[in-house]
């Protein structure tokens, strides 16, 4: 399970001290994933990113996770359903203390302290917000907090070879932000963070159907269709598939069927996939040669969005670079964090630089 891909690390590190109890967690606007390492394994774990709070209270947490899920956009009037994080960003500490509180339950056996978590977030996130993930860690309980960027974290998690000194590359495309973040020798190089990512592509078909059927569809149901049948505008040629949902006709108030095509998702994405190519010009134009070549052979694309058939396609199709969609794309960001809890040194910067000789 070593960061550095490197079987000796220990010879390397003799000092290293692998924490007991310790978890990796994603705190994503959309869902929570954690992550408990179990020898060279992970125990996975996900919950939605949801409490249902008291709407005269927004401190009063009701429920967390899948329960409060379920109330989204059916609570009554004294009860709401929301999200702790708004693109990738802490909205409410209490709110997202008790998610975290949820996480960690789930994460270690009753009775058991948790002795160290890390919390991936977007890589652009303000010192602010990277104290306030810090601080709900440890209102929550856990021994030792650490706070990480997705997009390193993601690295970690797929094995890339991130020791190397000629970079590597991770498109992380979360729901509520995207993280382009190269690396090399073990660090963050350089980094870009889009504040779009799949949660605009959901608000996009909900948009979309209304504006082209009349019809108001849930954005739970916008969701589905975009796993089920999305794909991304591209030069490669894609079977155009059908979803078929039970929405509501804004003429006449009655329930009503519509279908979702794989193109309506293509047209929904375009704003979001032009925003990405942005900043991945962006990178590119900072990225200094030397590095080139590591990220034409080692750039990886993670997170619910990078699913979508004709990503990788349309990335090449812009930018000339092949990327490859991780196996796991919605649980690595959580094992990089888990190996990260795990190896308390690996990221202190004598380490990294012992490991890469």
């Amino acid at each position: 399970m070593s960061i550095f891909g490197n079987e000796d690390i220990e010879e390397v590190v003799p000092t290293r001290r692998v924490v007991k109890n310790s978890l990796g967690i994603d705190l994503g606007t959309l869902n929570t994933v954690i992550a408990k390492p179990s020898g060279d394994k992970f125990d996975l774990y996900q919950i939605p990113s949801v409490v249902s709070v008291k709407k005269d209270d927004p401190t009063a947490v009701l429920a967390v996770g899948e329960e409060a899920k379920k109330m989204l956009g059916r609570t009554p009037e004294d009860i709401i359903a929301v999200r702790p994080l708004k693109k990738g960003v802490i909205e409410n500490i209490a709110q997202a203390q008790a998610l975290l509180i949820r996480a960690m339950e789930i994460g270690i056996k009753e009775g058991e302290t948790v002795g160290r978590i890390v919390i991936g977030i977007p890589g652009d996130s303000s010192e602010v917000e990277k104290n306030a993930a810090e601080e709900i860690g440890r209102k929550a309980g856990a021994e030792s907090v650490l706070v990480i960027s997705e997009g390193l974290a993601a690295a970690i998690g797929a094995g890339l070879p991130i020791a190397e000194p000629n970079g590597t590359m991770v498109i992380d495309i979360g729901a509520g932000s995207t993280d382009l973040v190269v690396i090399s020798l073990g660090g963050i190089n350089d980094i870009e963070t889009v504040r779009f990512g799949g949660d605009d592509v959901d608000q996009r078909i909900v948009d979309l159907i209304a504006e082209k059927e009349n019809v108001a569809i849930s954005i739970h149901d916008a969701e589905a269709a975009k796993i089920e049948v999305g794909k991304v505008h591209c030069s490669a040629e894609f079977e155009n598939l059908t979803y078929e949902v039970m929405g509501k006709s804004m003429e006449t108030n009655r329930p009503k069927k519509v279908v979702i095509d794989s193109n309506l998702v293509a047209d929904a994405v375009e704003p979001i996939i032009q925003e990405v190519v942005a900043g991945l010009n962006i990178i590119l134009e900072r990225l200094p040669p030397e590095l080139m070549r590591g990220i034409y052979t080692n750039t990886v694309a993670v997170g619910g969005s990078s699913r979508l058939k004709g990503l990788k396609e349309r990335i090449f199709d812009e930018s000339d670079i092949p990327i490859q969609i991780s196996e796991d794309p919605m649980t690595v960001v959580a094992k990089g964090t888990a190996i990260v809890a795990a190896e308390p040194l690996a990221l202190e910067p004598e380490v990294r630089l012992k490991a890469m000789k």
